[in-house]
């Protein structure tokens, strides 16, 4: 499963999250500052979203060259 950890007001978040729909791929969106930052921390990922995908973590842009 596909997580997508994102914030309010992130066009690169929603950016996302549409083309993820427009694939028909589905994923699970986790809209949550905390969260985020912990997961964003962890992964050395500086800005939004953050892809959880197979226990690896991307940004945006490398997640849709994964995809």
């Amino acid at each position: 499963m596909i997580k997508i950890y994102g914030k309010e007001n992130c066009s690169k978040c929603e950016l996302l999250k549409k083309t993820l729909e427009d694939k028909k791929i589905e994923f699970e969106y986790i809209q949550d500052l905390k969260t985020l930052m912990m997961v964003a921390s962890k992964a050395r990922i500086m800005s939004a979203p953050v892809v959880e995908y197979s226990e690896k973590f991307y940004t945006m842009e490398n997640f849709l060259e994964v995809l």
